[in-house]
């Protein structure tokens, strides 16, 4: 298994911040120690999350304005992305994907303004079936309000399940101190999300190997600055066909 490391920069930056601050005795960590609400929610101490394994459904309902389906059978690199968002809307991302299904892609999106705390955003997935007429729909996608306070929505899409085919792991950030957002898994050739995680003080990528998602979080002792957190956790999610589950776990005392 090829294991992904915190860049040393990021755990140097961190014990640089907390030489002022950090009790002269260093903390006695343990692994049941009191983890963000970040990593909480992550796993159990049994490997499986402890959160329901399957998100409540969202609404399928595409965002206002975006069309329903596109006419020309275009490869993915060729559609007039700027026609197939809201009207009105700034395109502010695109990401293309190859799935069993078909080709995909993600489109994100934002109001025009200059106030990023006063801009509506969100994104949609496209998805091509040649044998289909028309060949490209909207299969799904999201709308976050300006008061939802979303600052910004970015996506990567590989393969987060390990059949071969490409999903999308959307991120929808929300900022504030512990550099908080929402993730979410989008399963392109459904058209479905899979898996949804809002944290603070914590990241989520891709992992190559073994395919799944690869979370990494600031574990913090009670009274820890919030500068200085005593461990950082990294922890590996596979795809078991049903939802994700951990099958790594490290903890690095700073």
């Amino acid at each position: 298994m090829r294991r992904i490391i915190l860049p040393a920069a990021v755990v140097v930056m961190l014990l640089v911040s907390c030489e002022g601050e950090r009790r002269a005795s260093a903390p006695s960590f343990s692994a049941r120690s009191n983890i963000s609400a970040a990593a909480t929610a992550e796993a159990s101490d049994t490997g499986s999350p402890s959160v329901a394994p399957s998100p409540s459904p969202e609404p399928t309902t595409l965002p206002a304005g975006v069309p329903a389906s596109f006419s020309e059978d275009v490869p993915a690199g060729e559609l007039p992305v700027d026609q197939l968002i809201p009207p009105g809307d700034e395109l502010t991302g695109v990401r293309r994907a190859r799935t069993d299904a078909g080709e995909a892609v993600v489109l994100m999106f934002a109001t025009p303004g200059s106030d990023p705390f006063a801009q509506a955003r969100g994104f949609v997935v496209w998805r091509r079936d040649e044998r289909a007429e028309p060949p490209w729909r909207a299969v799904y996608g999201l709308a976050h309000r300006a008061r939802d306070g979303v600052l910004a929505v970015s996506a990567d899409t590989t393969d987060l399940t390990g059949d071969g085919s490409d999903d999308a792991l959307v991120r929808a950030e929300t900022g504030g101190t512990g550099a908080c957002a929402t993730y979410r898994v989008i399963d392109l050739a459904a058209g479905a999300p899979i898996w949804k995680r809002s944290v603070c003080d914590a990241e989520v990528q891709p992992n190559p190997d073994p395919i799944g998602l690869y979370v990494v979080a600031r574990v913090y002792e009670p009274g820890d600055p919030h500068c200085c957190p005593s461990a950082i956790s990294e922890r590996v999610f596979t795809w078991n066909g049903d939802r994700f589950v951990v099958v790594s776990q490290d903890v690095t005392p700073l």
